[in-house]
């Protein structure tokens, strides 16, 4: 079963349902039940109906339950989006690879760390030696 309902133009009082002008008050509490109660237990319909109404702006107060689940599955998927990113971008870090300037600023500085341990075994045998032993 599938609905398609276009929803534009919502004013105050006002909203266009697919072509046509309806209160707003009515579409929120009357249309809203009767378009969920018409799905009868297709979820997938009912998200699909709830998501235009939530969209435009719409209350959707007159069907709580619903719009709970609505909303858990839009947390549900979000998370699992952010999830799934997060392992995406690991993913690459481990695969990535390094540049040539990446690659030569790691060699300058494993040099530059040589170097200095170098220069403290110099300082140490330098000391050693004068010490008199």
């Amino acid at each position: 079963m599938k609905i398609t309902i276009t929803i534009t133009n919502v004013l105050k009082n006002e909203v266009t349902v697919s072509g046509q002008t309806m209160s707003r008050e009515y579409v929120e509490s009357i249309m809203l039940p009767l378009l969920m109660a018409q799905c009868g237990r297709n979820n997938s319909a009912k998200f699909e109906i709830v998501k235009v109404f939530d969209e435009a702006g719409l209350s959707l107060s007159a069907t709580l339950e619903v719009a709970r689940e609505y909303r858990q599955d839009q947390h549900a998927k979000a998370t699992e989006r952010a999830r799934q990113q997060r392992e995406a971008n690991a993913h690459a870090e481990r695969l990535r690879e390094a540049t040539p300037r990446e690659l030569a600023q790691a060699k300058a500085d494993r040099e530059a760390r040589a170097a200095a341990i170098r220069e403290q075994g110099d300082r140490v045998r330098a000391a050693s030696r004068n010490s008199g032993w």
